[in-house]
């Protein structure tokens, strides 16, 4: 019987011990329809939001924060590590996805229209990119560098990247702007190239 306890008081331990290393670890947020949020003890935190019609998933680890919002049919993923920040929006089956990693990181993304965004920004660095028609946008942000990426008109297309410093902006509409600043910076486009 002493035995049998002490093996009992040992799986309840592991079992703990794995349940505060996963909350300890970060925190992950789903949702079908209404609000699900979440904050770790390492001040992680999530927000995912559904009106029913789409899917919204948000993790969040080491002081970051992730949020994600969907209506009409919208898909998006928000991952945020490190005190970064992320945001993820969907409406009429856009599908979105934002990664950001690292202090002083922001990443924002936004698909309407069957429209399809990715963001990733690391390093300090910042980054918006939005689909707000049936076209495709990415924006990639390393180093400090801030990336701006916009599309709407259908079968249209922007891709942006800076690395250390470097600003790029593109959009389907307009020339886009590439800033190295001692970085880099690209833009590949219906709008045209840069970098």
């Amino acid at each position: 019987m002493v035995r049998r306890r002490a093996l009992m008081g040992f799986a309840t331990a592991i079992v703990l011990s794995f349940a505060a290393q996963t909350y300890a670890g970060g925190v992950t947020c789903k949702s079908t329809n209404g609000v699900h949020k979440r904050t770790a003890s390492d001040g992680s935190n999530c927000l995912a939001r559904s009106d029913g019609h789409g899917t919204a998933k948000a993790k969040a680890s080491g002081g970051g924060s992730a949020q994600t919002f969907v209506t009409t049919g919208g898909k998006s993923s928000s991952f945020a590590s490190n005190q970064a920040m992320s945001e993820a929006e969907s409406e009429t089956k856009g599908k979105s996805t934002a990664h950001a990693s690292d202090p002083g990181s922001n990443a924002f993304v936004d698909a309407d229209q069957n429209g399809v965004a990715t963001v990733n920004a690391t390093g300090g660095s910042t980054a918006n990119v939005t689909a707000l028609g049936n076209c495709n946008a990415t924006g990639m942000a390393t180093g400090g560098s801030t990336v701006n990426a916009n599309c709407e008109a259908s079968g249209s297309f922007v891709h942006a990247t800076a690395t250390n410093g470097g600003e790029a902006d593109g959009s389907d509409t307009a020339a886009p702007t590439c800033t190295p600043n001692g970085g880099t910076a690209t833009v590949r486009s219906s709008g045209g190239n840069c970098g």
